[in-house]
């Protein structure tokens, strides 16, 4: 039969393939006894007013319109045939809406839905939930299954839904090509036979990472070990937001990057957490006395280049590692710190590391057993204290569903507290998802401010208003 009489043609039932990182994400990255939820990653907008429902329907229909947006993965555990299916969904089942009556139940509502996953029968693993507040700020919040992609390559959808101001716009696209670019210019750094070595020791640098020794015990790092579990019971601290030119201005004085200046200014927070519990983090007692240790992995993206984004079966995807890196938490001095971590992080960028550990992932694990594959997984993370994971986000304001967004969020959960850092119109934004049992937790975003205010004062650099507020409201002895 002629197809060109068929007014629909059947749709094609199958997608491409995953490749290993989604379907570890599709079955399960962890053993069964971790209980862990589903890897979720939310995206949080905030308003004055919320979104209407039909304003959000267009935008789910564009979401839609992507090949990883409008399936579920199927495939068997661990075996390498996980495929994306195609299902027929509707714009509208793509979204949902809570009511509260304040800020602090819409605070709420977004902490008790951490947990939830957003795998439904017979619909793609993503949903629009609407937080409509009667007496204050609004928000949406944009659920993504991790599976879909990593945090790079959903900066790239959301470009797809976002506006300028006007509504109508496009906005500039986020992600610099340069950042592309570096990692095609590593890769050529392991084809070059004068760095053979290098990426020998950093092979097995890889490879001793899940059997390297655990963070010390403190009051922050003491509840994981070797046999900790998801226990379901989490808290979402947003920390005071902070202008990105006096981030910048501290980056410039110290000489660091803005990542450095972020990491090392968390290990000050826990470093003070740690002492408000009289926890000894100086130094590790024992015949030789060294520095505590206390860790995050940091997740290293491999974003597509540019030209690729328009691409809507290509553009999703999970490529991306780990990076292990020290916070200096037994450091005192904060400008030290600073130099610590700054130091630190410089080995890891000049150094062939996250091509190695990319080469390392895709390669090993689909060929041992999944029981092994997810071990290794949970050996590497429960031997660190954080995730730390720093996004780029619109450098101005922008719309989403006819309003403009007043500020922003991106948080995950996982086995470990995570940090979740996102810039957003000349702000930085930044929150840390924790276990609950972590005492004095909720306190992170004082001390973090605490730190900013020592480490600007140390640099002779102005301290916002609010910075200080926050700082002020809790004082350690």
């Amino acid at each position: 039969m002629d197809e060109s009489l068929i007014d629909d043609p059947p749709k094609p039932r199958f997608g491409r393939r995953l490749s290993y990182n989604s379907a570890a994400m599709a079955f399960g990255a962890y053993p069964d006894q971790t209980n862990m939820c589903e890897p979720t990653i939310n995206a949080a907008a905030y308003f004055d007013k919320c979104p209407s429902v039909e304003a959000l329907i267009p935008l789910a229909a564009r979401l839609l319109t992507y090949e990883r947006c409008s399936g579920i993965p199927v495939g068997s555990d661990g075996k390498n045939d996980w495929k994306v299916q195609l299902v027929d969904a509707k714009p509208v089942d793509m979204i949902r809406s809570v009511s509260v009556k304040n800020n602090d139940e819409l605070h709420q509502a977004i902490e008790d839905g951490m947990c939830t996953s957003c795998r439904k029968e017979n619909l793609p693993w993503w949903e629009f939930v609407r937080i409509v507040n009667s007496n204050g700020e609004s928000a949406v919040i944009v659920r993504v299954d991790h599976w879909i992609g990593d945090g790079l390559s959903l900066v790239n959808l959301m470009e797809q839904v976002l506006t300028c101001e006007d509504g109508v716009t496009k906005i500039p696209s986020i992600i610099p090509a340069k950042m592309s670019d570096k990692f095609k210019r590593k890769g050529g750094f392991l084809r070059s036979i004068g760095n053979f070595f290098k990426c020998i020791y950093y092979f097995f640098v890889v490879l001793a990472l899940p059997a390297s020794k655990y963070d010390d015990n403190t009051a922050f790092s003491k509840h994981f070990n070797k046999k900790m579990t998801y226990t379901w019971n989490r808290k979402l601290v947003k920390f005071e937001s902070m202008p990105l030119s006096f981030i910048k201005s501290l980056k410039s004085e110290a000489n660091v990057s803005l990542n450095d200046v972020m990491f090392a200014c968390l290990g000050g927070a826990i470093r003070r957490l740690n002492k408000a519990q009289n926890c000894d983090v100086t130094e590790k007692k024992g015949k030789k006395k060294k520095p505590i240790q206390c860790r995050a992995l940091m997740p290293v993206a491999f974003p597509r280049p540019n030209d690729d984004t328009d691409d809507k079966t290509k553009v999703l995807r999970n490529k991306w590692v780990f990076i292990s890196s020290d916070f200096g938490v037994g450091i005192e001095d904060s400008i030290e710190r600073i130099r610590y971590v700054h130091g630190n992080m410089n080995v890891f960028k000049s150094s062939p590391l996250p091509v190695v550990q990319l080469w390392v992932q895709q390669t090993i694990p689909p060929k041992l057993p999944v029981s092994v594959a997810k071990q290794t997984v949970f050996d590497g993370i429960s031997r660190h204290s954080c995730i730390f994971s720093n996004v780029p986000g619109p450098q101005g304001a922008v719309a989403f569903g006819g309003e403009v967004v007043k500020e922003v969020q991106m948080f995950f959960n996982n086995l470990v507290p995570q940090v979740g850092i996102l810039s957003y119109n000349g702000s930085v934004f930044m929150n840390m998802n924790l276990d609950s049992c972590i005492e004095g937790g909720e306190f992170i975003g004082h001390y973090f401010a605490q730190e900013l205010c020592e480490v600007a004062t140390a640099l002779q650099i102005t301290v916002p208003e609010n910075i200080k507020n926050k700082a002020a409201e809790l004082l350690i002895d």
